[in-house]
């Protein structure tokens, strides 16, 4: 939302220090004594951000196309963050820019286009969403200026190449296909519940697309809270990048490809005489230290390189068996029942962590496991494609807060060793979706109707359900077969 008629409220700040000298004056106040409509007695989601430019800067809401203080060339964001179940500073969610207009976008470069215009400078307002304090209690904690022409080059160059690959869906008539997962620090996100039914036209295309926003990704913004905010300092991390000519003919991700893609074929008894450095295979991670050492020689796990952070990349390691499957399906982080009913699928944890994720997979073909021999196969990077996202894992979501609300259906039976056995009405690996919902704890640990089963203990393995039962603590598992057709689609098109 931007000013309307408030040019002479914005005149008066003279220079971009004024506007933070004025925003230093609300540093810590409660967002309530900024609130002259009321808006925090409402749930509609940018009540904060009007509250602030309102309350603080004195300006009427509306939509423009312009930065906030256009003699400026300043944009105002105010955005969340929290701390992860590790204390780690971590950004709620993306920083939106502007909306996305498949009619004029395309006709400018990125350095004449309204993305850039936002882009520039920003004055990021942080408060700490604190899910146990009252918003009203919420204030501003942090105030940092984003310039982007201040950024590391390699950070600039990726932005821009990132703002290119979505402007290059539109001239293609492919509008309806963008994806969060199609770039790495500037994405191109859907507008929340409104989505399917904010279809609109494109210029090269009879087929509506969904309305999109520029938007800096929350891993992105993740990074810069931690290195550039909390810690002062802009780059705390090694690169992976560190000749940027190949940024100006090449993707991040055929920079990762390309760099792993001579190693394809490869043992690991190869790779150890390759690099003058036998890998340890008795550690559990030995595989991603292959990959890790291969990308990056310096660093034991590449998760921890700067790109991969911004990006919020995560490598998963894959062995084949000698007749071509997989044994595990991939689990994700436990979550909380009590959680997962209070939100819709489109702001949902899952959702929001399958659109902003990719995975590097790694594929190993064994050759002898009881000696830790695999052949490296093929690294290729995946993201979830958005249409089984919204489609296929949105009715396995559905269904798990449809059945939590409603209430899950136990069935309590002994084994043949006389322990009890239980299991649920939750789905399955065996009803064939792409993921499915089951334990990851070592430990099973159930009270139901009032009677505990299990060696769990709830701290630790129990989480309590709507209706005070407590179940195993549950997670989303992508199924192996599901990732068996990944490895398969992709070793098909080398």
């Amino acid at each position: 939302m931007k000013p309307e008629n408030n040019s002479n409220s914005m005149q008066e700040y003279k220079s971009i220090e004024d506007v933070i000298e004025k925003a230093k004056q609300a540093l810590n106040v409660p967002f309530k004594k900024f609130d002259k409509h009321n808006r925090l007695l409402t749930k509609s989601k940018g009540n904060i951000g009007n509250i602030v430019e309102e309350g603080i800067f004195g300006y009427h809401i509306n939509s423009d196309q312009r930065p906030d203080f256009p003699h400026l060339g300043l944009e105002l964001k105010v955005t969340p963050y929290k701390y992860t179940k590790k204390k780690q500073i971590s950004a709620k969610e993306r920083l939106v820019l502007t909306m996305i207009d498949y009619m004029e976008d395309y006709k400018v470069p990125f350095r004449e286009s309204n993305c850039m215009h936002k882009l520039n400078k920003i004055l990021m307002l942080f408060y700490n969403h604190d899910f146990n304090v009252p918003k009203s209690e919420y204030c501003i904690s942090k105030i940092y200026l984003y310039l982007f022409e201040q950024l590391p080059q390699k950070d600039r160059i990726i932005i821009e190449n990132d703002y290119n690959t979505i402007i290059n869906k539109i001239k293609t008539g492919h509008a309806e296909d963008i994806s969060e997962g199609d770039t790495f620090y500037l994405g191109a996100c859907t507008k929340g519940s409104t989505a399917l039914k904010s279809l609109t036209t494109q210029a090269f295309s009879d087929k509506k697309a969904k309305k999109r926003a520029f938007s800096l990704k929350t891993s992105y913004m993740t990074q810069l809270l931690r290195s550039g905010i909390f810690n002062n300092s802009a780059i705390t991390e090694q690169s992976l990048i560190t000749n940027l000519d190949e940024l100006s003919n090449h993707t991040i991700k055929e920079i990762i490809e390309n760099r792993l893609k001579p190693y394809h074929g490869k043992t690991l008894s190869e790779i150890d005489t390759l690099h003058h450095d036998k890998i340890n295979r008795s550690s559990k991670s030995y595989l991603r230290t292959y990959i890790s050492r291969i990308l990056k020689n310096t660093v034991d796990n590449a998760e921890d390189l700067d790109e991969f952070k911004k990006a919020n990349i995560k490598i998963k390691t894959i062995r084949r068996n000698k007749n071509g499957t997989i044994r595990e399906s991939m689990s994700f982080p436990c979550f909380k029942f009590s959680e997962l009913i209070q939100q819709e699928w489109y702001e949902s944890d899952i959702r929001e962590q399958f659109a902003n994720e990719k995975y590097l997979f790694c594929v190993f073909d064994e050759v002898d496991d009881s000696n830790h021999e695999y052949t490296f196969r093929k690294a290729f990077l995946w993201s979830m494609p958005e249409k089984i996202l919204d489609n296929e894992v949105k009715e396995v979501w559905e269904d798990t807060k449809k059945k939590a609300i409603e209430g899950i259906q136990f069935n309590i039976f002994p084994t043949s060793t006389g322990s009890t056995k239980i299991t649920n009405n939750l789905i399955n690996k065996s009803d064939n979706m792409i993921v499915h919902i089951r334990p990851h704890s070592a430990r099973a640990f159930h009270i139901i109707n009032g009677v505990q089963y299990g060696n769990g203990s709830m701290s630790r393995d129990g989480d309590e359900l709507p209706n005070g039962d407590v179940i195993t603590k549950q997670c989303f598992w992508i199924n192996n077969d599901f990732i068996v057709k990944i490895i398969n689609d992709n070793l098909n098109d080398e």
